[in-house]
């Protein structure tokens, strides 16, 4: 076997492993927790559901109950299964649009059965067509033969082109940023961007887009997630002379933005006057053949279609059926086929327009999983750009690639790897990380950030940066005081104060959550709950993030605002950072400390630890980070 071969093969095994933990994952809390999946966010019950309306090739359906929803774990774009009675009986799937707090609004592909407006339950599940483009972009990834490959593979070294002189497009881009884009552009292969959390590495990534536009190269920009391929979208959208165009469920592009998405275009092509028509001809053939009897199994007897049409002409009854319903039934079939092809013609037309949409753009973008849609087959792009490099499993990046011939991908490996329910280690290591370790000198990284105070910075960049970040002028110094107009009181001056980084020592006790394995820490939380409350007294944005699922519930339930996982939280900031971390026996998830990497650098202006010292204090690490900050004494719990 060459390498190659054991390459895809190794691969489609470690995806088949992921896609059956997950889908058991979701099957086995289904089953075991049964209504009580509600409390772990991952499911909505007793919902009633009626039609909003038709948009963009979906049907939009709002499900709701006047009880507000507790907790819910399911976002905007993710995949969910409608049932009634036991979820894993039913194959009914949707997308959700939109989501308050007593309702959430699902996209179908097609009209749903009646059963599915009353007394249902959403759980959310496993978009398993993400596997079949990683299966099919390794499959893909056998037959191609080019540098790009054997770069992946490490048989063939990357190469750098001749030197390049440019008119950078934006202008306050620093020397790192500058840097990166002018050796992307010269890189004839492959190019990697580090970017650490607030270094602007999306920003830099578009004007690299922009620059290989100029060169009239046709670019196909990705990230693993919705909401980072939406931030390219909207950086790409200021530059009126590239044309855009985002692939993707029209619900799951951020609704500012839909201008530029695929079905928006299609439905504003001059050729789509064409489609309204067939589908008003459609709509009066529908009406006139539901006049006529359905051939279903009771009325069939055994005839084909064919043979119905031809036993109506004899006029008289054929193995018990009246010859009235023998040419209803006649009837009814020869409009279905007026319908179907009509159907046909529809379609032909708008794979026209797409075809079209897509050949006229210079810029693709979409998350890597919808890079491998059918609209996408036939099309080969000059450069595959991905931002969160470091968040995409190898598969999911192949995705992509396997549509160019140079790759340039921009991601930080010292932050959080892609969620993997099976645990395994090889599919955790990103292409990122390996290409960037095995290429270090097909990379830059990007060393001025623009979101942390300087001493918020100061412990990430000596733990895992080697100290090569350096904060713009500015953010250096601000405090939350730039925020606030009104005199502090005399009481809230041990938090509402100019320290940039505390940690508040908390003697509470971690608890099992006996729904899951999750932990969580009343006292803690407790805390939590009234900084959070002197923050929002104050009107400055604050935000509390903790390693723990259990947590986050007890914790919201204590107080109104953003509470997330650190893992949900990657990628966002804020200005107040509250972090609770939990555990007081074991380190548990605090072991990761790419976890920890992204909990303290989400914060702009002032980040508040909440732990245990006595155990934190036992890893270097952790007893580096509290020696970083002011420790402060809350007795208000």
């Amino acid at each position: 076997m060459n390498i190659k071969e054991y390459y895809v093969d190794k691969f489609i095994k470690l995806i088949e492993k992921e896609r059956k933990y997950e889908m058991d994952f979701h099957r086995k809390e289904i089953e075991k927790l049964g209504d009580k999946r509600e409390d772990v966010g991952r499911a909505i019950l007793n919902l009633k559901g009626r039609k909003l309306r038709e948009e963009l090739g979906s049907v939009i359906v709002r499900y709701g109950r006047k009880k507000p929803f507790k907790r819910l774990e399911i976002s905007v774009g993710d995949v969910v299964l409608v049932s009634k009675g036991n979820p894993l009986h039913s194959d009914l799937f949707g997308n959700v649009v939109e989501i308050g707090k007593n309702f959430i609004d699902i996209a179908f592909d097609e009209e749903i059965p009646k059963w599915a407006y009353k007394d249902v339950r959403i759980d959310l599940y496993v978009n398993d067509i993400t596997f079949k483009r990683m299966k099919k972009a390794l499959n893909k990834f056998r037959e191609i033969d080019n540098r790009l490959i054997g770069i992946i593979l490490g048989i063939d070294e990357s190469r750098m082109g001749k030197e390049v002189k440019i008119g950078f497009f934006d202008k306050s881009l620093n020397e790192s940023q500058k840097n990166a884009v002018i050796n992307a552009l010269r890189a004839m292969d492959l190019y990697l961007i580090h970017g650490p959390p607030g270094t602007g590495k999306t920003r830099t990534i578009t004007e690299v887009i922009v620059q290989e536009c100029m060169r009239k190269n046709k670019v196909l920009a990705t990230a693993d997630s919705n909401i980072a391929a939406d931030n390219i979208l909207s950086n790409l959208s200021k530059y009126k002379n590239i044309n855009v165009v985002r692939i993707g469920h029209p619900t799951r592009i951020s609704k500012n933005l839909i201008e530029h998405s695929l079905f928006y275009m299609v439905e504003k092509h001059e050729k789509y006057k064409a489609i309204k028509k067939i589908k008003e001809d459609m709509i009066g053939l529908m009406d006139e053949r539901d006049k006529h009897k359905k051939p279903t199994p009771r009325w069939r007897r055994g005839m084909s279609d064919d043979e119905i049409v031809i036993f109506s002409k004899l006029n008289k009854d054929i193995r018990g059926i009246p010859r009235d319903i023998l040419k209803s039934m006649a009837k009814w079939i020869k409009t279905n086929e007026k319908i179907k092809k009509l159907r046909e013609k529809m379609k032909k037309i708008e794979d026209e327009i797409i075809k079209e949409t897509i050949r006229k753009a210079d810029v693709v973008v979409a998350t890597n999983s919808m890079a491998g849609c059918d609209f996408l087959e036939e099309f080969e792009f000059d450069v595959c750009v991905i931002d969160e490099g470091s968040q995409s499993m190898e598969p999911s990046a192949l995705i992509p690639i396997v549509k160019s011939k140079k790759l340039i991908m921009a991601g930080d490996h010292k932050q959080l790897p892609p969620t993997v329910l099976s645990e395994d280690e090889e599919l955790k290591k990103t292409l990122f990380e390996r290409l960037i370790k095995t290429y270090p000198n097909f990379s830059s990284i990007l060393e001025i950030q623009y979101r942390m105070n300087e001493k918020i910075m100061k412990f990430p960049n000596k733990a895992f940066y080697d100290n090569k970040l350096k904060a713009h002028k500015s953010v250096e110094s601000h405090t939350i005081f730039d925020l606030i107009d009104v005199e502090v009181d005399e009481e809230d001056k041990f938090i509402i104060n100019e320290e940039p980084i505390v940690f508040i020592d908390v003697k509470g006790k971690e608890k099992r959550d006996k729904d899951s394995t999750s932990y969580y820490n009343e006292e803690e939380a407790k805390v939590v709950a009234k900084l959070v409350g002197i923050f929002k007294k104050y009107n400055i944005p604050v935000s509390v993030i903790t390693p723990y699922d259990a947590q986050v519930k007890l914790i919201s339930n204590l107080c109104d605002g953003e509470v997330n996982t650190v893992d949900g939280f990657q990628g966002k900031e804020d200005e107040v950072i509250i972090i609770s971390f939990v555990r007081t026996k074991k380190f548990g998830f605090l072991e990761d400390l790419r976890r920890l990497n992204v909990a303290i650098t989400r914060a702009k202006r002032k980040l508040i630890i909440v732990g245990c010292k006595e155990l934190l204090s036992q890893d270097e690490t952790y007893r580096e980070l509290i020696k970083s900050a002011k420790l402060t004494e809350f007795m208000g719990y």
